[in-house]
């Protein structure tokens, strides 16, 4: 194992309409998987889980905030809905629960 990472956020902390905030935070391709979505609770829970596992996988990279832009990560889903990095030694899982997000991800060698 090279190292793990966790985090979780407050979901209440998330603005989805500071749309500056939002790109910063979300790949391109991750941004139109946000617009598409039909709720703002939803929309809230896909960021909230997109800034935990973004940390979650600096953290486990060894690396501060500002070493790597939330952007440039990128956290898609899988045929059967499961979140991945595009990292193929990092494995990630997200979870919601009312206001919180929280992440967990694994970097293997």
């Amino acid at each position: 194992m090279k190292g793990i990472g966790v985090d979780i956020i407050d979901l209440e902390r998330l603005d989805i309409h500071n749309l500056n905030f939002v790109k910063h935070i979300l790949s391109p391709k991750e941004y139109q998987i946000f617009k598409k979505m039909n709720s703002p609770k939803r929309q809230l829970e896909f960021l909230g889980g997109r800034f935990a596992g973004k940390e979650a996988y600096m953290k486990a990279c060894h690396v501060g905030i500002g070493a790597m832009a939330f952007h440039d990560i990128e956290i898609l889903n899988d045929e059967s809905g499961a979140p991945y990095l595009h990292d193929s030694h990092a494995h990630i899982s997200i979870s919601h629960e009312n206001k919180y997000a929280i992440a967990f991800v694994l970097l293997e060698k």
